[in-house]
């Protein structure tokens, strides 16, 4: 696992304790609430594009492969 989904699942855990607790009373404010949920979710979008550029990556190997492929006949 990467570490970026790492924290991610730490941050999801404490995510959900916080918005519990918000909800139940006596917790902290809801701006500690939000960034937490905000820093969770920009984690997790950082993870998918990071996933996305490697993706890409391959298919321009892939196309370069094939064309070299389509030149040698």
């Amino acid at each position: 696992m990467d570490l970026k989904e790492i924290l991610f699942y730490i941050f999801l855990v404490l995510s959900v304790i916080l918005l519990v607790w918000y909800a139940f009373g006596n917790s902290p404010t809801e701006f500690i609430v939000l960034i937490t949920i905000m820093f969770t979710i920009l984690l997790k979008i950082w993870s998918i594009s990071d996933k996305q550029i490697k993706t890409e990556i391959a298919f321009r190997y892939l196309a370069k492969d094939f064309k070299e492929h389509i030149q040698h006949k």
